[in-house]
């Protein structure tokens, strides 16, 4: 099935830039209504030349795939200078029309072509490593403007590109067309990323090397860092729409910048929290190493599902409720070696982080999901391949052997022989749930839920379908939405209001 789709949509793409280079040899005389009230090339007009006009969008696709495949040189007989007026993109490497990325896809209007820019950097690869677990993307969305003259005497073609951030810029006033979600797009039409959440759910292992922090633009200290972090069979790409909405928005745009976690999702989220603690800290010290960034401390956290219960415990205390939910009272300083202490230290006895001031929790299962208990989670289980359980490799290092293991509780004895997955997790009986739901957020943290019901407006059947509302809901210093919605919360327009209302009055 796959297959067929991929090769549906080739055919598509193909059709469709056949079609544009058609239309370009078809209508270059035409003139654009839109002409320049200034002349902002190097050379000036002359009565030699005809007026300058705008290509429209698929006239710069075509033109496009001509100068990329001449590395971005002029053309015989054809002058191509551009400027670049995006301020992350004064150099790159390579731009992708967004025809060739998603030629079906919902583009605003205005003028220009809709685009993607690959900046320059040290290394060719997508992403710029900051530290050895969070990357800075080279990517970034762009609308590019063409302007063209021709020589009346000799015939010679001269075009003049101006490359802006269609986020934030206009040219002469007219406002740019603009493609949601073209870099996600592009990043899925890379090999193997397609499917990656579902990947990462059933063999997480093989993409524990994907996993860590992912900055959509460079660090900038005058802004709030907002981090999302997905739920199960996810990844960031269940942001966008509401990513697209911030961004749109100048004054959440001045004031925010936006990173997302990714994860494998059949990770136990125990296991995962420990990593994003870690990859946090590491990320922050490496960024703001003298701790003077006043805006570090106001971070947002938005967790999805399973990533609300990864926000949550990463800035709740954990005493010692989470250890004795394991291990019970036993001395386990005799059962477990130096290895797995650590270990043991890292997922039970951890500090919460610092430096983030709220959290938002999408559709996010506190009390856990009766679906993890049915058959749909039953199946889901015996799909993941774990690679990482809680304790996986204490299990030799038990001793007294069997004498040791009968004074451990019967689910952690279960733990130590089979393995727990994040679906594992997810149950109501689980006791890392138990836990959490006993463990008090540290002081200083304002909390925001947005719950779905499938029912609304005419029904209120208190259920997104996959979490209840008794489990998404939060008693205590909460502040709750609740929207009709499905538990695929996040594209809702009324998932997205509420988390623009929230930012727009912190």
């Amino acid at each position: 099935m796959q297959l067929i789709k991929e090769s549906i949509s080739n055919f598509i793409k193909v059709a469709l830039i056949t079609f544009s280079a058609a239309f370009l040899m078809n209508s270059c005389a035409l003139k654009s209504p839109f002409t320049h009230s200034q002349n902002s090339h190097p050379k000036k007009n002359s009565q030699a030349s005809s007026p300058p006009r705008i290509l429209t969008s698929h006239q710069t696709h075509a033109l496009l795939s001509k100068w990329s495949q001449n590395n971005y040189q002029s053309l015989p007989a054809h002058t191509i200078t551009y400027t670049s007026h995006h301020p992350l993109a004064e150099k790159f490497t390579s731009i992708k029309s967004g025809y060739t990325i998603s030629p079906l896809s919902r583009r605003t209007k205005g003028i220009g072509l809709a685009a993607v820019i690959k900046i320059k950097s040290k290394n060719s690869s997508t992403f710029t490593p900051i530290t050895k677990d969070a990357y800075l993307t080279n990517l970034q969305p762009a609308t590019l403007v063409a302007t063209q003259t021709r020589n009346r005497t000799n015939g010679k073609l001269t075009t003049h590109i101006d490359i802006y951030d269609p986020r934030t810029s206009k040219h002469q006033g007219q406002p740019l067309t603009h493609q949601p979600k073209i870099v996600m797009n592009y990043l899925n039409d890379l090999p193997g990323n397609s499917t990656l959440d579902i990947k990462g759910l059933i063999r997480p292992q093989k993409y524990s090397n994907f996993q860590g922090f992912y900055l959509a633009e460079p660090y900038d200290r005058n802004r709030i860092p907002v981090i999302m972090i997905h739920g199960l069979a996810s990844s960031p790409e269940t942001f966008m729409d509401m990513s697209e909405a911030i961004n749109a928005n100048p004054q959440l745009r001045k004031k925010y910048q936006l990173w997302y976690y990714f994860y494998p999702t059949g990770t136990p989220w125990l296991v995962t929290s420990s990593q994003f603690r870690k990859s946090y800290r590491a990320l922050i010290k490496k960024i703001a190493p003298n701790k003077n960034d006043s805006n570090i401390r106001k971070t947002v956290l938005i967790g999805h599902s399973m990533g609300g219960l990864i926000a949550r415990i990463s800035l709740s205390l954990p005493d010692d409720i989470l250890h004795k939910a394991y291990l019970g009272n036993i001395q386990h300083s005799k059962i477990f070696r130096d290895a797995e202490l650590q270990k043991i230290h890292d997922y039970f006895h951890f500090k919460p982080l610092t430096e983030p001031a709220t959290v938002i929790y999408l559709a996010t299962p506190h009390q856990g999901s009766r679906i993890a208990d049915g058959l749909i989670g039953w199946i889901t289980i015996k799909l993941i391949t774990i690679p990482t359980f809680i304790l996986q490799q204490t299990a030799d290092a038990l001793t007294p052997g069997h004498r040791a293991r009968r004074n451990l509780p019967d689910h952690t004895r279960k733990l130590l022989s089979t393995g727990e997955s994040s679906v594992n997790q997810l149950q109501p009986t689980n006791p890392s749930l138990i836990a959490l739901n006993k463990m008090p957020v540290r002081k200083g943290v304002k909390s925001y839920s947005v719950v779905g019901d499938m029912g609304k407006p005419i029904l209120n059947l208190q259920t997104d379908g996959v979490v209840s509302y008794q489990s998404a809901h939060l008693p205590k210093n909460n502040t709750e939405f609740i929207i009709p919605a499905n538990h695929d919360i996040c594209d809702e327009k009324e998932a997205i209001q509420a988390v623009i209302k929230i930012l727009s009055n912190k």
